[in-house]
């Protein structure tokens, strides 16, 4: 009767209604847990709803970063242990159970371990492994016996293989030759299997730079997988590995960061190991403390070889011992060791323990989006802008203004290698004023990456404000100063943030500027509108190119933009006028005699009018016609070659993964084939197109960067006859310009011949 009245109300409603009744059922459960587990789990203690059990306690690895592989063999508890342990009244909520060990497989009976668990654990759906593969026979054989056990039973049952870089890598850091290959002839295995397969990777000082190429291959290969930073843990007798556990310099971390980001954006899915992956990140990259839960918080247990419990791997003593005394006994009257864990050692801890989003959490995030969405909207920005009405102010000289506090706002926490050239000189202007200000802020959208950018260039006292946030405009409400400084502007949304500062700023009668910037791509109607009234409320406008200027004021009525150089000029001249600093230095990939090259992804908002099978055809004859161009080049000047990024972050595009793709198709030539595989300073970048025998460049400023340090370059238009050609036509340079098309229908070949003639190439 129940179910006829509940199908009848279902039948009269619309699939909007019933997708509205069941987002409010699933946060009324999330609500219910979130207050359960989390603000009163430590108050009512549960009973745990997962095991972390060690199988053994012995390994025939030789990790790095764990030393259980020095362990003599212990005695083990048995399947029928096992069993006596399972039937206790403690653990009949558990739901999944995850057995580790040391390694696991080495047990002949481990299928006799997951049906102990299978029958004696009445709300069993999981069951999990986590193997090494070195015995790669053995591993088959008995993960496969455990996983038709796990089937028998009707439980989900998934394998992870430890997986820690590609080939030797791999090997480095598990201290087994072959042991990459045996992994990944596992994997294939088990997948063939259709058994759950993922990969778990531990990163360690000995893989940190290396993980990108693990995550591409994962990508090509369609294999699923986890990143975790190596923990000092007790249970892996651990503590005395300070080489390899999170010891990593400054820069080392900011590129884990770099690539947590993309892990969380690019490859996983579940939301919450993208939450996981944010709090790894701001850990490493920003020194935050832990902000995520902990399942062994109030819901997880560890079951050791022996029988101990304890609350968790890397700090819990051990609670008691489950055949000597109740599990339930030991475990709750020890509540106190947990909560002084919770209290001492939770907030410093990395491990990749994963929870839940809680309630709070979704409701708080979707309120702020919600507040942004509103506060932030650009159409009604620009509406409510209109409504300001700014007085022109006479010719300015921007050296007699006396700010004390200056906002710069703009692309900043995205920056490329050119925009960090940019903030250099937008600062040292600031500061060369006869009255400097007193203090600096800059807004920044993702604050890890400006705070590394303030440190790299040496800007000191600058202070990082995350865009959006009441700190943002709290500044937009009290500086003397907004500057908008460098870059362009663009079709893309974050212009609203720039909106909204020189909105605040010109109510209040505080001096605005727009220093450098670049026009377009701008063809939304919206966008051209927010960039029309960005430039209405700047008191002083300079522009970086003379296109800029012109359409300023033929579209914008501006007639007051001035053509300037691009601010990152400066910076470049700076270095350059330390001549024999640059003659001494070192190159991050080495001296060796080299053709350099700054190419980024040719991405689909530069295809124009082109359709999707169009563009990737394109794109794929230019980066086959690029490879053999580099290659003829290298030849030429008998050189190595240098793949060097001039952006190394995932929004904008990470110019590594193209340097990587392009590394392996250009493996079978004769010279060297060099790329960077941790973030490039400016400096650095410099340093290599000095030292160069030829540079190739793609990006914007990599082509700056050379034109103006007069190293011997080839420019590459990606924009379809923008930027790149706009900054080389004012400086008559165009037959330094070759198209990105021209490259892809294989024309390059007569244009080096012109190169040649003109002895440009020589």
């Amino acid at each position: 009767m129940y179910n006829l009245i509940r199908n009848g109300i279902k039948s009269t409603l619309t699939e909007r209604q019933l997708n509205v009744i069941h987002q409010i059922r699933s946060l009324s459960h999330l609500a219910y847990e979130d207050i359960r587990v989390n603000m009163l789990g430590q108050v009512f203690p549960m009973k745990p709803t997962a095991i972390s059990m060690m199988a053994n306690d012995v390994c025939n690895s030789r990790c790095q970063m764990c030393a259980i592989w020095q362990q003599k063999k212990d005695r083990e508890l048995s399947p029928d242990e096992l069993e006596k342990i399972f039937i206790d009244p403690f653990f009949s909520e558990v739901r999944h159970i995850g057995i580790t060990g040391g390694e696991p497989t080495l047990r002949k009976d481990l299928p006799e371990l997951y049906k102990a668990a299978c029958s004696k654990l009445p709300k069993l759906a999981g069951a999990s492994i986590i193997t090494n593969a070195i015995i790669e026979d053995v591993v088959k054989q008995r993960v496969s016996q455990s996983a038709a056990v796990c089937q028998e039973h009707g439980i989900d049952f998934s394998v992870m293989v430890s997986l820690d870089g590609l080939g030797e890598i791999h090997d480095e850091v598990r201290g087994r030759k072959n042991n990459f290959q045996s992994a990944i002839n596992v994997i294939n295995y088990f997948r063939q299997q259709n058994i759950t397969t993922s990969f778990g990777c531990t990163i360690t000082k000995s893989n940190a730079l290396y993980v990108d190429e693990l995550l591409d291959y994962a990508i090509s290969e369609g294999i699923y997988g986890r990143f975790r930073v190596a923990e000092f843990i007790d249970r892996l007798y651990n503590n005395e590995k300070t080489d390899f556990i999170r010891n990593f310099d400054d820069k080392t971390a900011y590129h884990l960061g770099l690539f947590f980001y993309r892990v969380e954006h690019e490859f996983e899915q579940n939301t919450t190991y993208q939450n996981t992956y944010r709090n790894i990140r701001s850990m490493l990259a920003e020194g935050k403390p832990r902000q995520i839960g902990c399942p062994y918080h109030t819901q997880t247990v560890i079951l050791t070889s022996l029988g101990d419990l304890l609350y968790c791997s890397p700090k819990s003593p051990v609670l008691g011992n489950t055949l000597q005394s109740s599990p339930g006994k030991i475990y709750f009257s020890n509540l106190a060791k947990r909560r002084d864990l919770i209290k001492n050692d939770c907030d410093n801890c990395i491990h990749d323990y994963h929870v839940p989003i809680s309630f709070r959490e979704k409701v708080s995030f979707f309120i702020e989006s919600k507040q942004k969405h509103i506060k932030y909207n650009s159409a009604a920005l620009v509406k409510a802008s209109k409504s300001i009405i700014k007085a022109r102010k006479q010719e300015v000289n921007v050296l007699d203004i006396a700010a004390k506090t200056v906002l710069i706002v703009g692309w900043y926490g995205t920056e490329t290698v050119g925009d960090k050239a940019i903030l250099w000189t937008v600062i040292q202007r600031l500061r060369s004023r006869p009255y400097p200000p007193e203090k600096i802020y800059l807004s920044s959208l993702c604050p890890f990456i400006s705070q590394w950018t303030v440190k790299e260039m040496g800007l000191g006292d600058i202070r990082v404000v995350e865009t959006y946030s009441q700190d943002f405009e709290q500044r937009c409400d009290e500086v003397d100063e907004v500057v908008v400084g460098g870059g362009p502007l663009m079709d893309i949304e974050a212009l609203n943030h720039i909106l909204y500062a020189l909105m605040r700023a010109s109510k209040r009668g505080a001096f605005t500027r727009v220093e450098g910037c670049g026009i377009g791509p701008l063809v939304s109607p919206l966008y051209i509108q927010v960039v029309l009234e960005i430039l209405r409320l700047s008191d002083y406008v300079t522009l970086r190119d003379r296109t800029s200027s012109e359409r300023s004021l033929k579209e914008f009525s501006i007639d007051y933009a001035k053509t300037v150089a691009d601010p990152a000029t400066d910076y470049v001249e700076y270095v350059k006028s330390t001549l024999e600093d640059l003659q001494n230095a070192t190159p991050p990939l080495g001296r060796s005699k080299n053709i350099s090259c700054f190419f980024r992804e040719w991405g689909k908002d530069y295809a124009g009018s082109m359709d999707d099978k169009v563009f990737y055809s394109i794109k794929q004859q230019f980066e086959a016609q690029l490879v053999e161009m580099v290659k003829f080049i290298a030849q030429l000047k008998g050189a190595d070659i240098h793949l060097l990024p001039m952006h190394t972050f995932h929004i904008g595009g990470d110019d590594r993964v193209l340097n990587r793709r392009l590394a392996k198709n250009i493996s079978d030539f004769e010279q060297n084939v060099n790329f960077a595989r941790g973030p490039v300073s400016p400096l650095e970048i410099l340093q290599s197109m000095y030292h160069a025998e030829f540079n190739l460049c793609m990006r914007f400023h990599s082509v700056l960067f050379a034109e103006t340090l007069g190293v011997p370059y080839l420019a590459i238009d990606y924009t379809g006859g923008g930027k790149i050609k706009a900054f080389l036509e004012e400086r008559g340079k165009l037959n330094r310009l070759i198209s990105l098309q021209d490259v892809a229908s294989g024309h390059w070949q007569s244009r080096l011949k012109s190169l040649l003639h003109s002895e440009l190439l020589i």
